[in-house]
């Protein structure tokens, strides 16, 4: 695994890639949003001490575009950011589809 995500990293910079990451941890109204209300029955979901409904990220993009709507005034343009973050799904495991996994991001 090591090997492949220095690959990954090696290619992303060389194109001229930033790397980001996210919180693991996502509001899950976020997901509902981009997906809508049906896509809860697919994340690990769950309601935090704060009264909070989090979820494990099932994929990067919805906290991409969360983290460019937030600093989009500092941003200069073109972004060029990837990631190589570990995602959950809660869904039944199938050949190549498992509940973990680790996805390479270039946004």
């Amino acid at each position: 695994r090591q090997w492949l995500f220095s690959q990954w990293r090696r290619t992303s910079e060389k194109w001229g890639f930033e790397e980001v990451d996210a919180p693991v941890l996502e509001n899950e109204a976020l997901y509902i949003r981009k997906a809508g209300e049906e896509v809860t029955q697919q994340l690990y979901s769950f309601e935090d001490k704060g009264g909070r409904r989090v979820s494990l990220r099932p994929e990067m993009t919805p906290s991409v575009a969360r983290m460019v709507a937030a600093k989009r005034k500092g941003l200069s343009l073109p972004i060029k950011w990837y990631s190589i973050p570990q995602c959950w799904r809660y869904e039944r495991m199938t050949r190549g589809r498992r509940r973990e996994h680790y996805q390479w991001n270039m946004e």
